[in-house]
């Protein structure tokens, strides 16, 4: 190699260290510690890692299925937000808690989070009609689907009895902590980040308990999406527990950090409970959700929620923030409201 070819490969690689260095004392070294303000700088950077383009972009739909018109709302609708990504939602028709799941392609593996809230849902057909298709226009006859789960509430595992019948699943990941964590490979869970790999499609998997002792969220380095599960979403942050709220907040500065340290592009949860009117909130059994507000957060919403979460230390309180409810459920009982 040339000294012109070889300076400029020792100075990528240098920097190469130099982030995965930064990257790993930001994201491993803070992971630990529960409390206290983040730097405003933390926020800046997030914002700055926002606007790295991903190596696959992708659109949501103008609506989400409301329960506003329930003779012809389908009972799931999918919308692919690309080819290999696809967003599907539960109706409120069939149930208040309406929530959304998850199925993304790599090359080897299709991964499905969360099952949804009724086993009566036709699901696995949905779910087996995409991938049907996604053979078909991808010119291949075969993939091994894996479901699992962001947490192990009954809204998001009800229709794990259905996929025994797929064609395509190799692996039911049961939602409780001796097979969920083994299965992410969290083996210092929730401190630990781990990865899996669908076949040149990484994703990285954080620990984020808060809402249920056992939850995850992922992270999709081709799309730069953040799935959250229940942790973070434009709703009622349903807390159950004093202990929790501890691990909550732990959460949040860990998600927090977590995009400081890697482009996000977009934040999404698996519900909607709020409307697009600043500090509108719907109660929890809402059935309809007239002028919903959009899935998908900007990254910065991490640390805005954190925030508002640290700011009430040990001692929360039942609030309605702008686009998010901080909801204690073992002070103000599930159906507060304001």
């Amino acid at each position: 190699m040339s000294r012109k070819l070889l300076l400029p490969a020792i100075f990528a690689a240098l920097a190469v260290l130099a982030f995965t260095k930064a990257q790993q004392d930001t994201v491993q070294g803070d992971f630990s510690f529960g409390g206290g303000p983040l730097p405003s700088a933390i926020t800046e950077r997030i914002r700055a890692k926002s606007v790295l383009p991903p190596e696959a972009e992708g659109n949501f739909p103008g609506k989400w299925i409301n329960g506003d018109d329930c003779d012809n709302e389908p009972p799931i609708q999918v919308h692919a937000y690309n080819e290999d990504f696809y967003i599907l939602r539960q109706s409120k028709c069939e149930i208040f808690e309406a929530p959304f799941m998850f199925l993304i392609f790599g090359e080897d593996t299709a991964l499905l989070m969360d099952t949804g809230a009724l086993n009566t849902t036709p699901v696995r057909q949905i779910v087996d009609g995409v991938i049907s298709d996604w053979l078909a226009a991808k010119g291949r006859r075969s993939i091994d689907l894996i479901v699992a789960h962001t947490h192990g509430h009954f809204d998001h595992v009800q229709g794990d009895g259905q996929f025994p019948a797929s064609p395509y699943v190799v692996q039911i990941v049961d939602a409780a902590i001796g097979e969920a964590l083994p299965f992410w490979g969290l083996e210092d869970y929730p401190l630990d980040v781990s990865t899996i790999d669908l076949g040149g499609r990484v994703l990285d998997v954080i620990g984020t308990p808060g809402h249920h002792p056992v939850s995850v969220t992922l992270y999709d380095r081709r799309t730069q999406i953040l799935m959250t599960g229940d942790i973070v979403y434009p709703g009622h942050l349903f807390v159950f527990s004093q202990p929790q709220w501890q691990d909550f907040r732990k959460s949040l500065r860990r998600l927090t950090l977590f995009a400081a340290a890697n482009p996000v592009t977009w934040v999404l949860g698996c519900h909607i409970e709020t409307s697009e009117d600043p500090f509108g909130s719907f109660a929890y059994g809402t059935t309809v959700h007239p002028n919903e507000h959009r899935l998908q957060f900007k990254p910065t919403i991490l640390s805005t929620i954190y925030d508002a979460a640290n700011s009430f230390l040990a001692s929360p309180q039942c609030t309605i923030f702008e686009e998010f409810v901080i909801h204690p459920v073992y002070l103000c009982g599930i159906g507060w409201n304001g």
